[in-house]
């Protein structure tokens, strides 16, 4: 059968078309994106002996020592950055006078956080916070302000999505590392972060289903080097929800430990059967120390915890930084004060009003949002608890501990829209979407209703009377 001339074109076109697209396959199928270092020379057993690790910083003249401020930020995109943003920015215009050497110091609320952890959205503003210095406004301008989605998408019809569509490595996720290491954090690393305050970025492991957490020690366990890795590429991994992004991945290398030198090793497997925590962190540290695991896949943080309070409740245990403060410092703990910034909503589920079942989605909004929420809830509670059994600790042999004698109950601050008392601005907060773009209306909304959040708070309140000059 003669092929007309037209046909015979078509034909070609597709082929040239079809050999185009095996060359872009041939070459750019392995095309990594920028993994983890690993550790110059052999990997040796972490340490916690380092004095920051501990919480035990050198004494500074411009903060309280007396005081140990730690700071949780939830996820929620876009929205929970500026709520991080924002708190922090009110925190800033909180004065905090105390008495340093036997002069007045003239200090205030957000320079006094020692630690600040983050999920997802809320880790773009602890992160900035922490490389900052104080300094608001150039991240506003960078990521609150900014259509993030749009400047991602864009991608998608550059090259990088050429890449993304042919490598079976670099993907989506890489966008958006790349994103924030160049455009948002001016390629700073994990080396360019001062001793204090702590960062804690968290996401999660998807082969372990548990919390992942950028610190040099969990990469010391993947032969790896921390102070080389990106800010923005942790913020990726902590904000990579499934579906919207792709996982980000790290290497794990070799060679392997000899866990039986590893103190928090040892003690967890003889601890297992009573202490669920110290059992899931020797499996972790099992699964990182089989080298034929060779890439950790990591996604959104808020999967297994959306305010990062895990983190704050691991800070009350033995290696912990509130324990070895109290324990191992010379310097008397007088304030324990915990932030609590949750930038979560909640949509009126209208599910039980129809007889048909909820959609896919609902039941997805159901299993993974509402239950975490529930979860965040009773970790928020838990720190109540732990803080009250400091505080009777505190009563009953402070006289005896010296490093008790001057603490006052801890307060626990919490910023969440829930607790907005105006029902049409709760009902308006509540709508805010979970995104990387908000709107100028938005943003305006956020600025109006967090400063108020943080001073209605009770124990902020409370922490402000003591705070005040006392009545000679």
């Amino acid at each position: 059968m003669k092929i007309s001339s037209r046909r015979k074109k078509v034909l070609i076109g597709l082929g040239i078309f079809l050999a185009v697209l095996f060359g872009f396959w041939i070459v750019l199928r392995d095309r990594p994106p920028r993994y983890n270092q690993p550790l110059a020379g052999k990997s040796s057993t972490p340490s916690v002996d380092d004095a920051a690790v501990r919480g035990m910083w050198p004494s500074q003249g411009d903060q309280d020592d007396t005081t140990l401020m730690m700071v949780a930020f939830s996820g929620g995109g876009s929205r929970a950055a500026a709520v991080g943003w924002k708190t922090l920015e009110t925190l800033k215009s909180i004065a905090y006078p105390f008495t340093a050497g036997g002069r007045q110091v003239e200090s205030n609320l957000a320079h006094e956080i020692d630690m600040v952890a983050g999920i997802s959205g809320g880790s773009f503003a602890a992160a900035a916070w922490c490389l900052s210095g104080g300094d608001l406004a150039p991240f506003q301008k960078r990521f609150v302000e900014r259509d993030i989605q749009g400047a991602l998408a864009k991608n998608l019809f550059s090259w990088k999505g050429v890449v993304a569509a042919f490598s079976r490595r670099y993907a989506r996720i890489n966008f958006a590392a790349e994103l924030y290491d160049e455009e948002v954090y001016d390629r700073k690393t994990f080396a360019d972060l001062p001793a204090r305050p702590i960062l804690r970025i968290h996401s999660t492991d998807l082969a372990l289903g548990r919390r992942f957490t950028f610190t040099p020690d969990t990469f010391a366990r993947l032969g790896s080097n921390l102070s080389s890795y990106p800010i923005g590429y942790a913020c990726a991994a902590s904000s990579a929800f499934p579906i919207l992004l792709t996982p980000l991945t790290l290497r794990n290398y070799g060679p392997p430990l000899d866990l039986s030198q590893d103190v928090e090793y040892v003690l967890g497997k003889e601890n297992k059967r009573t202490d669920l925590n110290a059992d899931l962190r020797t499996q972790a540290w099992e699964y990182y120390n089989n080298k034929t695991n060779e890439y950790i896949h990591l996604a959104d943080g808020g999967l297994v915890d959306n305010q990062g309070l895990q983190s704050i409740l691991d800070e009350f245990d033995t290696n912990g930084i509130i324990n070895r403060r109290i324990n191992y410092s010379t310097i008397p703990l007088k304030r324990l004060i915990i932030v609590n910034v949750n930038a979560g909503v909640a949509g009126e589920n209208k599910s039980g009003r129809v007889p048909s079942p909820p959609s896919v989605a609902s039941v997805i909004e159901s299993s993974m949002i509402s239950s975490m929420d529930v979860l965040s809830a009773r970790r928020w509670m838990d720190i109540r608890d732990k803080c009250i059994e400091l505080f009777k600790a505190a009563i009953d042999r402070g006289a005896n501990t010296p490093s008790l004698s001057q603490l006052e109950e801890p307060y626990r601050i919490e910023v969440s829209f829930r607790n907005i008392r105006d029902p049409e601005l709760r009902r308006q907060a509540m709508a805010l979407p979970t995104s990387f773009k908000l709107n100028s209306e938005q943003l305006a909304l956020i600025d109006k209703v967090v400063p108020e959040l943080v001073k209605d708070d009770p124990e902020f309140q409370r922490l402000q009377a003591s705070l005040r000059p006392k009545a000679p």
